[in-house]
């Protein structure tokens, strides 16, 4: 059984501004009685109300109080809304706070992330929630309120907002400002994902998992170029990525040279493919200083991926908890890099490809094509609870995997902010939707609000 209910918030503007009415039905089913004193709660706000109640065989499940305190209660009008009861009274909602940067451009606050947050407000609204979007320096902590967006038919209007019960942080920023963050969870505040971790520590904590040992290719943190000569001879093909990179960016592939003694390496700027070769492996290491900088880099063996049409091939497993806080697959899709790159990454002018089609066009065995399948639904739901052993209650993780030709699947790397572009690129809208409901629904979970076991 769910420990909330859904009510429809409406105006009487004769009710005095202490005064809440509930329908009788709403009241029975909250368990509250005629003039009780309660406290509401609305994210982190909250105020001591008087409760009365309505027999009435027209309004059902209806919550009624005049404008001026539907406004302090964040309630709009004629809209539905879950409300439960615990021992510290009424909670609404619940508030669902979701953290981005905001850009100068007041049509656009939210560059391209605008579109994907109109869609979460939309589902947070018919789950019952009181959603906006907002950054972490509208935050006013002297009275516990936060300025946030909304989307409506003049487009982002902005509005004060009591802290949230529950927040999704989509910061683009890697190691953001985490004093904030804090701040919050001191007083109550629950966030969707924990801070990210980088792909040196994600193969650690992988890596102490013994059944996720044989999906990990050969992987090292590079304290000195020597490291990278060692993979090399071992594996010929070797990849250096940024342990703090995201879209692809920055990933060299180094390759012995066939016919004679040095190296071959290949990167991308701005999507234009880089090729050179360096003599020696103190010449390689000056040559991609300028690529690598300071930054702390892993080197990991070439899987060797499969290919459609000549371009490499990877996996895309989106894991999200649902609304019981339980880990599922929502989607499942193939990312092909473009022509010559050594990435499959969307942004550097990839594209998407169902995965039982790549399937078939590499192994014609049917019995195979499914234990791979078998295979990539494992490998990313243990890979997420893996790491969310280690990192802290998580919600949504998107896991790269790779298959190679002899059909071996390898754990790439996880994702704890995931792009969900991939499945509207191979037709399947009704998964990208999901994907933006599930973490709404998950929310209203970690808020407390609890469906009822299906």
């Amino acid at each position: 059984m769910s420990n909330y209910t859904m009510f429809r918030a409406s105006v009487n503007s004769r009710l005095p501004d202490n005064v809440v009415m509930l329908t009788r039905d709403l009241a029975e089913t909250l368990g509250l009685n005629d003039a009780e004193p309660v406290y509401f709660h609305v994210g982190q706000h909250k105020q001591r109300l008087l409760i009365s109640t309505r027999n009435s065989d027209k309004l059902k499940m209806k919550l009624a109080a005049n404008s001026s305190l539907l406004k302090k209660l964040y309630l709009t009008p004629e809209r539905n809304y879950g409300i439960k009861k615990d021992m510290k009274g009424l909670h609404l909602g619940p508030v669902v706070g979701i953290s981005a940067e905001i850009f100068s451009d007041s049509g656009r606050p939210f560059g391209n992330q605008g579109f994907f947050f109109q869609q979460l407000l939309k589902a947070g609204e018919e789950l019952g929630e009181i959603c906006f979007v907002f950054n972490s320096n509208s935050i006013k902590w002297n009275n516990g309120t936060v300025i946030g967006y909304i989307y409506g038919a003049k487009g982002w209007v902005r509005k004060s907002f009591p802290l949230p019960d529950v927040i999704y942080p989509r910061e683009r920023a890697y190691a953001v400002n985490h004093n904030y963050r804090k701040r919050l969870e001191k007083i109550g505040v629950r966030f969707f994902n924990p801070p990210l971790v980088d792909k040196w520590g994600t193969h650690q904590i992988m890596k102490k998992n013994s059944d996720m040992a044989k999906y990990l290719p050969e992987t090292h943190l590079i304290r000195n170029f020597n490291q990278v000569d060692m993979m090399v001879k071992k594996y010929h093909a070797v990849y250096l990525k940024p342990t703090t990179g995201a879209r692809g960016k920055n990933i060299i592939k180094v390759t012995r040279r066939k016919n004679s003694s040095g190296f071959e390496y290949q990167y991308e700027i701005n999507n234009l493919i880089i090729k050179g070769n360096a003599p020696s492996i103190s010449r390689l290491q000056g040559a991609l200083k300028k690529v690598m900088g300071n930054r702390s880099y892993i080197v990991q063996q070439q899987i060797n991926l499969l290919r459609l049409d000549g371009n490499i091939i990877d996996v895309r497993i989106l894991v999200q908890k649902n609304d019981l806080g339980k880990w599922e697959t929502t989607g499942i899709a193939c990312r092909q890099g473009r022509r010559g790159s050594i990435t499959s990454n969307i942004s550097s002018g990839g594209s998407g490809r169902k995965l039982d089609t790549v399937l078939q066009r590499h192994f014609e065995n049917e019995e195979q094509r499914l234990k791979i399948m078998e295979e990539i639904c494992y490998l990313a739901i243990e890979s997420a609870k893996t790491l969310e052993k280690s990192i802290g209650q998580s919600g949504e993780m998107g896991v790269d995997i790779g298959i190679d030709n002899e059909g071996q699947v390898w754990f790439i790397e996880t994702n704890l902010r995931p792009a969900r572009h991939v499945f509207l690129l191979i037709g399947e809208q009704e998964t990208r939707l999901r994907s933006v409901e599930m973490p709404m629904m998950y929310l209203r979970y970690l808020a407390g609000f609890i469906s009822k076991e299906r």
